[in-house]
C-alpha cells in the first residue's frame, strides 16, 4: 500500500521563532543601553555631590575619535541562542541537530558583529593648554562644540576622569 504524503503539513514551530525574535529584540535593547556617550555636560550618580578641581585653559587641537567600548560575551552569547533556535527549527534528525549547531555557531558570531557595531560611538579628543602650563588629552562625548582657543575649564575628579566645558 502506497502512502500519500502531499496533504502533509508540518506545523511550523512558531513558539521558538517567537523566542528566537524576543531574544533577538532583548539583545539589542541592552547593546543599545551601552552606547549612551558621556559628554563634557553629563555627570554620572555617583559624581554628584563630589568635590572636583577645575584648571582653565586654552583648547589646542580637537580630533573627531571613535570609542570602541569593552566587549561583552551578551552579543556571541544571545546570537548563539537565536541562532541555535532558529537552527532547529531546519532539518530532522540528524540534520537538525546539524542546523541547529551551524545555527548557534553563525547566530554567536554575528551577534557578536552586531554588538561591535553597536557598542562604538564617537567622541571628542580635546586637547588643553592649562593656564599653569600643563598639557591635558580628554577625550569626551560629542555634546559641546569646540575649536582651537576656546577659553574652557577642564574638570577632574579625584579619580584622575576629566571632563571640558566653555568657560
Amino acid at each position: 500500500m502506497h502512502k500519500d504524503n502531499t496533504n502533509t503539513r508540518i506545523a511550523p514551530r512558531t513558539g521558538n521563532t517567537l523566542v528566537a525574535l524576543c531574544a533577538a529584540l532583548v539583545m539589542l535593547a541592552l547593546i543599545a543601553q551601552g552606547c549612551a556617550s558621556r559628554g563634557g555636560l553629563t555627570y554620572t550618580e555617583g559624581e554628584v555631590r563630589q568635590v572636583q578641581s577645575i584648571l582653565y585653559g586654552t583648547v589646542q587641537d580637537v580630533q573627531q575619535v571613535t570609542v570602541d567600548q569593552d566587549p561583552s560575551l551578551f552579543g556571541a552569547g544571545v546570537g548563539g541562542v537565536v541562532g541555535g533556535v532558529l537552527g532547529s527549527l531546519l532539518g530532522s534528525g540528524g540534520g537538525r541537530t546539524l542546523a541547529t549547531l551551524g545555527g548557534a555557531a553563525i547566530g554567536a558570531l554575528g551577534g557578536a558583529a552586531v554588538e561591535s557595531g553597536v557598542r562604538s560611538y564617537k567622541a571628542t579628543q580635546i586637547t588643553v593648554n592649562t593656564d599653569n602650563g600643563k598639557t591635558l588629552i580628554i577625550v569626551q562625548g560629542n555634546d559641546e562644540f569646540f575649536v582651537r582657543g576656546d577659553r574652557v575649564r577642564v574638570i577632574i575628579n579625584d579619580d584622575g576622569q576629566g571632563r571640558v566645558q566653555h568657560v
